[in-house]
């Protein structure tokens, strides 16, 4: 059991979402289901988050990370 939560605070597995001024930061997505300057769409098993907004861009990409900068108007969970 503590080794479970140990694991789970070294290695996080759900979708972690943070809001700053300039753009969201998005954590262990499984897959990004649509992309263009007004929506991107992120998957995570059977959950679909869509960011909306204008001149959205994916700023920085990695494997399960990514930021999204732009005029974000709106996140749908």
């Amino acid at each position: 059991m503590i080794l479970n939560k140990l694991r789970e605070y070294v290695d996080p597995s759900d979708l972690e979402i943070h809001i700053y001024k300039n753009g969201i930061y998005v954590v262990n997505y499984t897959l990004i289901s649509g992309f263009n300057d007004k929506k991107i769409d992120i998957d995570k098993n059977n959950k679909k988050i869509s960011i909306i907004g204008n001149k959205l861009v994916i700023s920085k990409l990695k494997k399960d990370e990514l930021y999204i900068s732009g005029d974000i108007y709106e996140v749908k969970l």
